[in-house]
């Protein structure tokens, strides 16, 4: 049984999810704080990351009810009070009065779309952050990736059935793997190829969707499968993550192809070889509260006119406070669900 201790992955997380902070203030202030880990790179490597611990638990514990029932202690909690929290804390900045806020029908589509997964049907709270000074009225423009998440989640039992139907014909798992993630890479360039040919925004959107991430997901999966074989023969591995990052500086052309492949392998290879983060195994690890909390908090930040103090304090400003809210979320909310699961887990193995 793999140990949090033996590996690196909570550091990762750590170092994945600052990147996609780093990547909106960026965005949202007009900043150029200097970071080498795209905000891409970092959503597809925390489903790397997911596809690599994901399918492992499930095989361990093939129940449907179970897996799901698990999954939703994990992530729900803190997902529901960070778009509660945005909904009834944000009435003091909007434009209209309380009264008119809470009844105006945006502030329920915005609750009840978001508290389902689909943040793009109303991804805004009326007058809020709807000044000049907004790149967008974005309430959270990081929650997209959640029905993502979901939707990955139930893509395993799916893929574990059709292991087991086929399993006279495929002599190997991994090859159904390798299916999905080159499906999901053709997904992709399809739906870019007609983003390019139309001009139309909504092919784009549609090509980072669900199909678009399988590949990263089954790239974690497949590394999992062949971790002893990472292991044994790392400094190829590595050797073969780099070029593939080289190919797609000199090829832009190969991002899509080489990307997912690339940027998984080199995610799960610093993640599991070593132990130079063992450090952060040992304590609690808020890296997904930081995800969820940090958009809404650079948000107000340009509203509150952080970005007047510079980009440097208004950054640590911003950063601080999104470090003090997820640890008080860990603590208060996700950390007892948790216990709520470990007990749960505990009681169905007796």
């Amino acid at each position: 049984m793999m140990k949090r201790t033996d590996n690196n992955m909570d550091a990762v997380r750590y170092v994945l999810a600052f990147s996609v902070v780093v990547a909106h203030f960026n965005y949202l202030c007009g900043f150029d704080i200097p970071w080498p880990v795209s905000s891409s790179t970092g959503v597809g490597g925390f489903f790397a990351l997911s596809g690599f611990l994901i399918y492992r638990n499930f095989e361990q514990r093939p129940i449907i009810r179970h897996y799901v029932l698990s999954r939703t202690l994990r992530i729900l909690p803190p997902y529901v009070l960070i778009v509660v929290l945005c909904a009834f804390l944000l009435a003091p900045f909007s434009t209209l009065p309380a009264r008119e806020y809470f009844l105006d029908p945006g502030w329920w589509k915005y609750l009840a779309s978001n508290l389902l997964f689909l943040n793009f049907l109303a991804p805004d709270i009326p007058g809020v952050f709807s000044g000049p000074e907004f790149v967008t009225s974005a309430v959270n423009g990081s929650l997209w990736t959640m029905k993502v998440e979901w939707c990955l989640y139930l893509s395993v039992p799916l893929v574990a059935a059709l292991i087991r139907a086929l399993h006279k014909k495929v002599p190997s798992s991994s090859w159904i793997f390798i299916a999905v993630i080159v499906l999901s890479i053709g997904y992709s360039l399809l739906f870019n190829h007609i983003y390019y040919t139309t001009g139309k925004e909504i092919f784009a959107i549609l090509g980072r969707q669900v199909f678009g991430q399988l590949s990263y997901f089954y790239m974690g999966v497949l590394m999992y499968y062949h971790l002893d074989l990472l292991r044994q023969w790392k400094w190829v591995f590595l050797a073969a993550a780099l070029t593939g990052l080289l190919i797609m500086r000199l090829l832009p052309e190969s991002i899509l192809i080489i990307k997912p492949v690339a940027e998984s392998t080199l995610v799960i290879w610093v993640s599991m070889i070593g132990r130079w983060g063992h450090w952060f195994s040992r304590h609690d690890n808020v890296s997904y509260d930081m995800y969820l909390f940090h958009f809404p908090v650079i948000q107000l930040a340009v509203l509150l006119g952080a970005p007047a103090l510079g980009k440097w304090p208004a950054f640590l400003i911003c950063l601080a406070t999104v470090i003090v809210l997820s640890f008080l979320s860990w603590n208060l909310i996700g950390k007892p669900f948790m216990k709520v699961k470990k007990q749960w887990l505990e009681n169905k193995k007796l």
